[in-house]
């Protein structure tokens, strides 16, 4: 195992202490690892090392920029998958980030199902599709049924008293950059 491994294998250790217990992903944590990421590529592989921790560093935080910029992320996530990406690279980063996708769902139905709140959110995201398919279908053909179906997925009032619930995304992340270090995807 590289030097570059067990750095990240500490970053994430850490990152999940920090994301649980203090909700946030401190950047004395992140910062210097992209810094490392890029100078030691750049020793090693010169140029075309600097571009592949570079490359790398970019990606990862591109893939969670939209996520970010909703709200639905923090800084401190898109960060952390900028400083994984400048420590192992592009390919990896997409590797990487479809397991933290799928560690992240299978986390988020658990967290929303013992927070007593998955029905509603579930309820929530059928609402984007089915409400304005049902009220335009009501409005073409003026059938109450299309209506009260539209209605059923209305669930503003319910979400407004509701708090928002915190998920500490940084876990999924470890744990998807920790599957794909043990799958072993190739890196420079």
């Amino acid at each position: 195992m590289s030097l570059n491994n067990y750095l990240l294998f500490i970053l994430l250790m850490l990152v999940i202490y920090f994301d649980v217990t203090k909700r946030k992903i401190p950047n004395f944590l992140t910062f210097p690892v992209m810094l490392w990421g890029l100078l030691s590529y750049t020793i090693i592989g010169r140029f075309d090392g600097f571009l592949f921790s570079l490359y790398g560093l970019l990606l990862g935080i591109v893939i969670l920029l939209i996520p970010f910029a909703f709200g639905a992320m923090g800084g401190g996530d898109v960060k952390l998958l900028g400083a994984i990406g400048a420590l192992k690279g592009a390919s990896f980063i997409l590797v990487a980030a479809i397991y933290t996708a799928i560690f992240g769902g299978i986390i988020a139905l658990l967290y929303l199902a013992c927070k007593g709140r998955l029905l509603v959110t579930l309820k929530k995201g059928a609402g984007f599709v089915f409400r304005p398919f049902f009220t335009s279908l009501y409005y073409t053909f003026n059938k109450p049924v299309f209506n009260n179906i539209a209605l059923y997925f209305d669930t503003s009032q319910v979400l407004e008293r509701e708090k928002p619930l915190y998920f500490p995304y940084g876990v999924p992340i470890a744990l998807g950059t920790i599957l794909a270090l043990i799958k072993g995807v190739t890196i420079f």
